[in-house]
């Protein structure tokens, strides 16, 4: 048997290594390509798509994070836990159910035409 120690060890050791590293390379290899190629045949095909993700993206990112997320997080958190209606919470949003609702509410209709507008605008560059 060959201990730890065995240089024959260590050289089996290291060739196992130098292969994971080769085989990472390749799948690192193929991410890289399917990361890079897909938008930039996008942007060849349509040039101004990309100006226009970037500027739907602050609106329909920022609500979509700021907005709509943690409403439902909240709203998934207190319907999963009926007893956290009756304690205080430090920093809790006043008004419970109804300003959550209300802020679902209005931040999907700021996303929503953004949405369709986005829809039309795609539908338009591909006929």
């Amino acid at each position: 048997l060959l201990s730890k120690d065995d240089p024959e060890s260590k050289t089996e050791e290291m060739s196992t290594v130098n292969k994971s590293n080769a085989v990472g390379a390749g799948t690192r290899t193929i991410a890289a390509v399917f990361a890079l190629v897909p938008p930039v045949l996008i942007s060849y095909a349509f040039p101004d798509v990309f100006l226009t993700a970037l500027e739907e993206a602050g609106l329909l990112g920022g609500v979509s994070l700021y907005g709509i997320l943690p409403a439902l997080c909240l709203l998934s958190l207190r319907s999963a836990d009926n007893s956290s209606e009756t304690k205080a919470m430090p920093g809790r949003l006043g008004g419970g159910k109804a300003t959550l609702f209300a802020l679902l509410t209005i931040s999907s209709a700021l996303v929503l035409p953004e949405i369709v507008h986005v829809g039309r605008v795609v539908a338009e560059k591909l006929h």
